[in-house]
């Protein structure tokens, strides 16, 4: 088992070029530098510094993971945590808002916080930390089978004939005993099912679920169930293999979704 988490340890290494790490130096120290003089008007930036300020008073250097609207997720946040801990930091998420306010600045408390963490472990200190978070993370998906979402995935499960994934749009299924209804607004159209279902590393698919139901119209409604069975039965007849996700180029469980349209024949 040792030796299998050093396999894991070693596929992890940074893939960065040279010039994305110095880029990576460069902007933040750049970001730190501004933290010794901010702007007087910068009020959002200076209130931040002074909250992390309170907080180290306290005792409470934070490991920061800026976040928002559609970043920051990470999928290895459990192992991160418990590595923080191991060097007494606490680990936490920095909100940053996708509204920008001209001549205030976001993230001076992370940044704030990366400045203490230099200081004390150096400047590449974090990027390591995330890189055991992951490779941890990689070895349990091996060692436990942990599920894995498929947006975690570094290559996303796909069908045996595809090169890569293309979307989650799988299949039209034309039906003609029930009376669904198109919904012929701007914004309307069939019913549609997000079903969600897990692969496992020899390719077979099980445990079905509805993650999300689109029936457009109100009469569309009652026939959720029946619809379910059907797409449950078009997946297990002509797509009933799939290649899993795969992370560092390894195959892991993953809990996967596609998206399946019903019409009227």
């Amino acid at each position: 088992m040792r030796y299998l988490f050093l396999i894991f340890l070693l596929i992890s290494i940074d893939g960065y070029s040279q010039d994305e790490q110095k880029f990576y130096v460069d902007e933040l120290l750049e970001r730190i530098q501004y933290l010794n003089n901010p702007n007087s008007n910068d009020t959002l930036c200076i209130f931040e510094i002074e909250r992390a300020k309170k907080d180290i008073e306290n005792g409470r250097v934070v490991f920061t993971q800026p976040i928002g609207f559609l970043f920051g997720d990470i999928r290895y946040e459990s192992e991160l945590r418990k590595l923080c801990k191991e060097y007494g930091l606490t680990f936490d998420f920095d909100l940053i808002s996708d509204v920008i306010y001209e001549g205030q600045t976001q993230g001076c408390y992370g940044d704030f916080m990366d400045k203490v963490i230099i200081e004390k472990y150096g400047i590449g200190f974090k990027e390591d930390l995330h890189e055991k978070a992951d490779s941890l993370f990689l070895f349990r998906t091996q060692s436990e089978n942990i599920l894995v979402r498929y947006w975690d995935c570094d290559e996303r499960p796909r069908l045996p004939k595809e090169l890569e994934r293309n979307g989650d749009y799988l299949t039209t299924i034309k039906v003609n005993n029930l009376n669904i209804v198109e919904d012929k607004t701007e914004y309307g159209g069939w019913p549609f099912f997000d079903i969600g279902f897990i692969i496992e590393k020899d390719s077979t698919i099980s445990d079905f679920y509805i993650s999300n139901f689109v029936p457009h119209l109100e009469e569309n409604k009652k026939f959720r169930d029946y619809l379910f069975k059907i797409a449950v039965k078009e997946l297990k007849t002509n797509y009933s293999r799939w290649i899993p996700g795969k992370i560092k180029g390894i195959p892991v469980k993953t809990d996967n979704n596609v998206r399946i349209f019903f019409a009227k024949e």
